[in-house]
């Protein structure tokens, strides 16, 4: 299904007052083309249509002139520098990005996320962009979660499930959203629910196999 055709679907719904389908669609399609600077303005701009300033502020954080406000709201809701850049999703170098803009927010982005990693953490190559892995060094500090701070924890938590999906899998699912956007969500749930349950019932059955 062509971006094209999803984007008419997109003003096809926005035309019928339906954002929840509409955010659902694009979001999608950023997933499919994280580089696409015009999609994620797009998504932004439905997000702010809804009065969601965070979101706007997440998927405007690239674009030039964007809306002060919403851009505090996004970086309040992720004070840490690596949770704001994880949340950014650029999969790529930031000078892959269309804009002068684009790339000079990315480098800042990436340096401050580094910085606050510390000496610690595992060195990315020149001008990529994403979250330095601390790797087992940070798992030796006992109280590093503790002070990150809540606010930091919730908004990577917003973004973990994406992220944490590997490339195919991510890719399938955002092909099934561009055709399903809104009916997708219910048999991952129930998949979902059913690999917990097994997952669960497996451990139960090994401890008593251990203590019987």
């Amino acid at each position: 299904m062509g971006k094209t055709y999803v984007l008419d679907r997109v003003a096809a719904d926005l035309a019928r007052g339906l954002t929840h389908p509409a955010i659902q669609r694009l979001s999608s399609l950023v997933a499919a083309y994280p580089t696409d600077l015009d999609l994620r303005r797009r998504l932004a701009a439905v997000h702010r249509r809804v009065g969601n300033r965070i979101q706007a502020g997440r998927w405007d954080y690239l674009t030039i002139g964007a809306d002060a406000g919403d851009t505090r709201a996004f970086e309040r809701a992720f004070p840490s520098a690596v949770a704001r850049l994880r949340a950014v999703q650029w999969p790529h170098r930031a000078s892959a990005a269309a804009t002068a803009y684009a790339r000079s927010r990315l480098a800042k982005l990436a340096a401050a996320a580094a910085a606050e990693a510390g000496p610690a953490a595992k060195v990315r190559p020149a001008g990529a962009v994403g979250p330095a892995d601390a790797g087992p060094a940070s798992a030796a500090r006992p109280g590093a979660a503790r002070r990150r701070g809540p606010l930091a924890w919730s908004g990577e938590a917003l973004v973990r499930a994406w992220s944490a999906l590997p490339a195919p899998v991510a890719r399938v699912a955002a092909r099934l959203w561009l055709r399903r956007p809104g009916l997708t969500s219910i048999p991952f749930l129930v998949a979902a629910g059913a690999i917990a349950v097994l997952v669960v019932v497996g451990a139960v059955t090994v401890i008593e196999w251990i203590v019987l």
